[in-house]
């Protein structure tokens, strides 16, 4: 018998016109594409009454021929799927965004569609250009969110809704109707034994079909608890931490004591600088687009070396799109109390604390231009900088982030952090996975999982004095408190220590000589200007200067590409 793991990674791309197809542009029979893994297909061959051995295409076709948009909330896994069917295209990315899925119109009944930017370049008719939206965005957040691409005229289909494509144009935010997310259970005890139970039935899945499994572990309470619920199953599961130079970054001391007290394998993987430079070189030529997550380099390494050793790897990533984050004090003192002061007494109150050395780490709660940047995660340019970097006036308006956090009233700070949060992925998951193939699982994005924890009240998800309260209570069954109740500063990078190495090494050789600079996307007088500033000892711009590296890097590496001039 087939397995239930349905797995096609190679991903997609292609140019539909529908004034081409058959019957007066209908087609008669639905055509798919997909890439991913589906971790429930026996089961849907099982409802669709199909044999235990049909293949994927007409598993799809019957499937969306019965249940229509509303498949998507019946297709367990990470993936994303296109669907051409009676003069329409429809595009879907699940909700882990796990997956990339691009869309390009390039006629009045012609769409060009693809799970990566170089693909959408290949089969696209005419050439792509940076969007200047998308460069202010990167440079404000090191990372470009969907539906916001780096190519103007390109969308990224945002994760958990469909796209429609017709001859009438295209229409987004197309969601099957649901009924609203119920509180599944009154008593706190038994959320934790709900949790408990769908997350084995989870990893079971996962774990199928897998020989030679392991699992991250960072050290944190996601990637611990599912080290914990694994290991019951499958005492054979391997834990892999990454290690760094530094206390102030290695987790492996942690990881180790749990794993020990699991009784499961661990490998602790220590990557030497050359290492890194090396994966970041191997990163620039392959990435979709800019993105300058810090751990990236560290995260190729580690996918790399599990990509020959095991044909399953478990990751705790996604969970917090479901449990929410809580944001720390100062968020919410900025937010409710701070905005309200006009910005000239915040940048003299900000002067101030700066003078005063005991107060000098109250900054954050006054310094910035829109309080919405208190909940950034790295810090980049801000939006006089973009003006003065990219020749124009930053254009962040259009950025997903901005537009996010204006929909929330002033008090309601679980909802906004959460939702705003949702509004910074780091592809670094998706791009390394990419690039490697490794096949990795995401047990927390299970919807029976995910839709679990997300209809929680928030006195079980988070507390004042307590985060990601039902995870905790149900790892504390497995792991004693006391191994790994400890400050966490999650799956970090000695940022620094890689930009100064071997005397600023990279930043000389991207933001200072970079061929790049030539070809007028950034005003070149003031990108070294950052350089010279940061190579002289000012770490504050360690977040700016790093997107540069990686912008120059990546754009060194992609000279084919037609670049308008600053401020066209």
């Amino acid at each position: 018998m087939s397995s239930a793991v349905h797995t096609a990674s190679r991903g997609f791309a292609d140019i539909v016109s529908f004034e081409e197809a058959p019957c007066g542009g209908h087609t008669e029979t639905p055509r798919t594409w997909f890439d991913g893994h589906l971790l429930n297909a026996e089961a849907l061959r099982r409802s669709l009454a199909l044999e235990h051995d049909a293949p994927l295409g007409l598993l799809l076709r019957c499937a969306w021929q019965r249940w229509a948009l509303a498949l998507a909330s019946r297709l367990e896994g990470v993936f994303t799927l296109a669907i051409l069917d009676r003069g329409e295209l429809y595009l879907y990315r699940d909700p882990s965004g796990f997956r990339d899925l691009y869309l390009r119109q390039v006629g009045s009944d012609r769409f060009a569609f693809a799970t990566d930017l170089d693909g959408l370049r290949r089969v696209s008719p005419r050439p792509l250009e940076p969007s200047r939206h998308a460069l202010h965005e990167y440079l404000r957040f090191l990372d470009i969110a969907a539906p916001n691409a780096w190519y103007a005229g390109v969308q990224a289909v945002e994760p958990g809704q469909w796209v429609r494509c017709s001859a009438r144009g295209v229409e987004s935010g197309l969601r099957e109707e649901t009924t609203a997310l119920a509180t599944p259970v009154v008593d706190f005890d038994d959320a934790v034994d709900t949790l408990e139970q769908r997350l084995l039935h989870s990893v079971s899945q996962c774990l199928e079909a897998s020989r030679s499994p392991a699992a991250f572990l960072s050290g944190g309470v996601d990637s611990a608890l599912l080290c914990a619920v694994a290991g019951r199953q499958r005492p054979d599961l391997t834990a892999v931490t990454v290690g760094f130079e530094g206390a102030a970054f290695d987790e492996a001391p942690v990881a180790q004591k749990i794993a020990s007290h699991l009784g499961l394998t661990h490998q602790v993987l220590r990557f030497s600088h050359a290492d890194d430079v090396a994966a970041f070189e191997r990163l620039v030529r392959q990435m979709d687009q800019p993105m300058a997550d810090p751990a990236t380099p560290a995260t190729l390494l580690s996918f790399e070396h599990c990509r020959t050793r095991f044909d399953t790897v478990l990751d705790g990533s996604g969970v917090e799109d479901a449990i929410g984050f809580y944001p720390p004090r100062h968020m919410r003192i900025a937010v409710a109390y701070a905005a309200r002061l006009p910005a000239a007494v915040r940048r003299a109150l900000t002067r101030w604390l700066r003078r005063v050395p005991p107060l000098a780490g109250y900054t954050p709660l006054v310094d910035f231009e829109h309080p919405a940047e208190t909940m950034i995660r790295w810090k980049g340019f801000t939006a006089s900088e973009i003006a003065a970097l990219c020749g124009e006036p930053a254009s962040l308006e259009r950025t997903h982030f901005y537009r996010t956090f204006e929909r929330f009233p002033r008090h309601a700070h679980v909802e906004r952090y959460s939702a705003v949060m949702a509004c910074l992925p780091s592809e670094r998951l998706t791009q390394c996975e990419r690039i490697t193939g490794l096949p990795i699982r995401y047990p927390f994005c299970d919807r029976a999982v995910f839709d679990f924890l997300r209809a929680l009240p928030v006195p079980y998800r988070h507390t004042p004095t307590e985060s990601k309260r039902v995870l905790r209570a149900l790892l504390a069954r497995h792991v004693p408190r006391p191994l790994w109740d400890l400050p966490k500063h999650g799956f970090n990078f000695p940022l620094q220590r890689f930009l100064a190495a071997d005397d600023h090494a990279m930043v000389r050789r991207y933001v200072m000589r970079g061929r790049w600079l030539e070809r007028g996307l950034l005003r070149a007088d003031e990108v070294r200007r950052y350089a010279r500033q940061y190579v002289a000892g000012d770490e504050r711009l360690m977040f700016r200067v790093w997107a540069l590296v990686v912008l120059g890097a990546w754009l060194d590496a992609h000279e084919d590409l037609i670049i308008p001039a600053s401020g066209a």
